[in-house]
């Protein structure tokens, strides 16, 4: 049986243990490991919700439950450690200053889009066959549009993909021409202060996929991944960064295949040395299957060979 522990608890703990906490995502914190010489990037990763500790260095591979990462760090037994996890678990005043602080971070304001405006292209997309054809035409399909709630209007002639904030709140539109190659999104779209999907993907564990498009998110999603997020472009802001780095303890690049696509990975594998970062791969001696440049270029069993196969950042990065 798992035992969870709370934030504070587990925080606590851990300092306690001697256990240095670099950074955290949403179930983790990420420590350097006290298994082996690891001194540059956190290798180490502690869930407070699961009550379990891994290292992700594959010549460590260090991984158990908490009770047993404080016998070994303190040399206790079981009822020792026990005690140990008990005397050391945070103090009401520590932890109504861990509280303070939380209250006290500053988050980017978000100015909230129109429901109405967003069910009304919602309901545009159900009577359009034109529109539903058209995601039809980029590998997108039903589930998808109800599940993302896309839009079509009609006036512009161009399909939508509502954004939200990290906390779900719904912040603008991207809008793409069915004809042609033009985009059209709402007024102050905040791309960088979001990314796209990344309200749902902060949920499903530590690992986020991070692609360009909304379209590739969608696909992926479809391929069986909702854990990835969209930059909505060929940069990314130093706060969608720390927004990686808030959520994510392994990120895998799935970035357009060409030159630019690869300076983002790039930089984001330089901003966020203290992850385990992941390019995705087809095989050893190709990065996507027949010169695809994106997701969107792909079948769904070659997206999951490209996550699969996905290589080390080091390893990427001399090929």
């Amino acid at each position: 049986m798992l035992d969870a522990y709370s934030k504070a608890d587990l925080r606590s703990i851990l300092r306690s243990c001697g256990i240095e906490i670099i950074s955290e995502t949403g179930t983790d914190f990420l420590c350097l490991c006290p298994f082996h010489h690891n001194t540059d990037s956190p290798a180490f990763a502690v869930s407070y919700s699961k009550g379990l500790y891994i290292c992700y260095n594959q010549d460590c591979d260090s991984s158990g439950m908490v009770l047993e990462l404080v016998k070994k760090l303190t040399n206790r037994n079981d009822f020792e450690a026990l005690r140990f996890i008990s005397q050391n678990k945070q103090t009401e005043a520590e932890a109504f200053e861990d509280g303070l602080k939380d209250l006290l971070d500053t988050k980017p304001d978000f100015v909230e889009f129109s429901s109405k405006t967003l069910d009304s292209l919602y309901q545009g997309l159900g009577a359009s066959k034109e529109a539903q054809d058209y995601f039809n035409s980029r590998k997108i399909f039903t589930e998808a549009m109800h599940h993302f709630k896309l839009g079509f209007s009609k006036v512009q002639n161009m399909v939508t993909v509502p954004l939200h904030s990290p906390d779900g709140l719904p912040v603008g539109i991207i809008g793409r021409s069915i004809e042609g190659k033009s985009f059209k999104n709402s007024p102050n779209l905040p791309r960088n202060k979001t990314l796209f999907n990344l309200n749902r993907a902060k949920r499903e564990g530590g690992t986020i996929i991070v692609c360009e498009s909304a379209f590739d998110v969608i696909r992926l999603w479809q391929a069986g991944f909702p854990n990835a997020v969209g930059t909505l472009g060929g940069s990314i802001s130093d706060v969608n960064l720390q927004n990686l780095n808030k959520y994510s303890s392994t990120i895998i690049i799935m970035t357009d295949s060409d030159q630019a696509g690869k300076a983002l990975g790039y930089t984001i594998a330089s901003k966020l040395k203290n992850k385990n970062l992941l390019w995705a791969r087809y095989d050893h001696d190709t990065v996507y299957p027949h010169l695809a440049k994106d997701v969107g270029d792909m079948t769904d069993e070659e997206i999951k060979q490209c996550i699969k196969n996905a290589i080390p950042h080091f390893e990427y990065a001399v090929l």
